[in-house]
């Protein structure tokens, strides 16, 4: 399996296999009289690499997805798959690789640099930058063949300036009131480049606010967009690509998936509400990881961490772990935040801190240092999720993942 640049075997990895892990040589039972179930693909390697905590991404599970997608859209309607951060935390290069390789035949990234970073990759397809498109960055976007979004006259003006072929996507404003023309304006702006001899009016496109809440507000958003995009067609344009529906708009509303679909939080297999059952066959993408570096008895009454907010009740066994808020677990998880540790989901004790986090592991036999600890994922018939992470840290899902940061190593499968 490919890390840092390096081919590893079988014979590597068992050159140290952390406790509780299963080696090459067969399970390392630990003193608890069964087969300890932690899924630690990465931990024997990235151990004897140095590093405490990583991240698994299958990237199967991104082109499986991708693919249910595209099943459920249908043949007349395209798939954008959205790697913007990192790939949802995922790695862009990699997912927008395997979310290709699903079906999806556009990329969508939230700045130039994005873009440019799957160019510099090698890949070829479509790409739109969603965001804003600043005057320093024009040439290497116009270099990259980046598709480029137009929301305003300065928008429009500074494409204008490059006076050659650039795909054009206008947005239009329909309630998100954060970037977009109003309708009038985003038919005019879309006019204009439609007219010009070097654009293409590639795309006409808004974002939806609320689609996985407020319906009636989704749908009059969708109606408000429709009528400019028809207003736009009897004035003469055509060939262009309409989009509205995100994951959750591509769902819930049928009659939004239009031309194309902009697909980012479901190909890494997470629905944008918990309690949704759509495309049933969804996978998680990622594995979130660490290990225990060291655990300890405190006796009653005693204090775990910064600010005392966890007190034994009795004594208590405490492991700590080498995940913090440095690495992208919120501190605001530190009351009602889980891990699971040899099959078994127990509470954080205490703050977390900038690089270490403490474990109430009292009920857990024979927890040492090296046992591997699940943040998010399945360890035995123990699962957590982003939306377990999410709820404990008053969040969603969504900023869980994009929050892992570069500290924790990342591994493809």
């Amino acid at each position: 399996m490919p890390f840092c640049g390096h081919q590893w075997t079988p014979q590597t990895l068992a050159s140290h296999v952390p406790r509780g892990s299963r080696g090459p040589a067969g399970p390392d039972l630990g003193g608890l009289g069964r087969e300890p179930s932690a899924p630690t693909r990465g931990a024997s390697l990235l151990t004897e690499q140095g590093a405490t905590k990583w991240a698994d991404v299958d990237t199967s599970a991104i082109t499986h997805n991708t693919n249910l997608i595209k099943q459920l859209v249908g043949p007349k309607t395209a798939v954008m798959a959205v790697v913007k951060a990192n790939g949802y935390g995922h790695g862009a290069v990699p997912a927008a690789r395997a979310a290709l390789k699903g079906g999806a035949t556009w990329l969508g990234v939230s700045s130039v640099p994005e873009g440019i970073e799957l160019r510099k990759a090698g890949i070829p397809e479509p790409i739109l930058n969603l965001g804003y498109t600043p005057v320093a960055a024009l040439s290497a976007a116009v270099a990259a063949k980046l598709s480029l979004t137009v929301y305003d006259r300065e928008g429009l003006g500074l494409v204008k300036t490059a006076a050659t072929d650039i795909g054009v996507h206008v947005k239009l404003d329909s309630g998100m009131h954060r970037l977009g023309a109003a309708p009038d304006e985003a038919v005019r702006l879309a006019m204009e480049v439609h007219a010009d001899p070097d654009l293409r009016l590639e795309g006409f496109w808004t974002h939806f606010a609320d689609a996985d809440g407020d319906a009636a507000f989704t749908k009059e958003q969708l109606r408000i967009f429709l009528d400019a995009r028809a207003a736009l067609v009897r004035g003469g344009a055509t060939n262009f690509l309409s989009h509205t529906a995100n994951s959750p708009g591509l769902l819930r509303f049928p009659e939004a998936r239009l031309d194309l679909v902009r697909a980012g939080l479901l190909i890494y297999g997470v629905r944008p509400e918990r309690h949704w059952d759509d495309l049933p066959t969804l996978r998680p993408a990622l594995t979130w990881q660490t290990i225990v570096t060291h655990v300890m008895t405190v006796p009653a009454g005693a204090s775990v961490g910064y600010g005392r907010r966890f007190r034994a009740p009795a004594p208590a066994r405490v492991a700590t772990i080498a995940l913090g808020y440095g690495d992208g677990l919120h501190r605001r998880a530190s009351e009602g935040g889980e891990a699971i540790v040899r099959g078994m989901a127990v509470p954080l004790a205490g703050t977390i801190s900038m690089d270490q986090a403490a474990l109430d592991v009292t009920n857990v036999r024979d927890v040492a240092p090296g046992d591997v600890v699940t943040v998010i994922g399945q360890d035995g018939e123990a699962t957590l999720t982003a939306y377990d992470l999410a709820e404990a840290s008053g969040t969603i899902s969504y900023e869980v993942l994009c929050a892992i940061s570069a500290r924790v190593a990342r591994r493809y499968t």
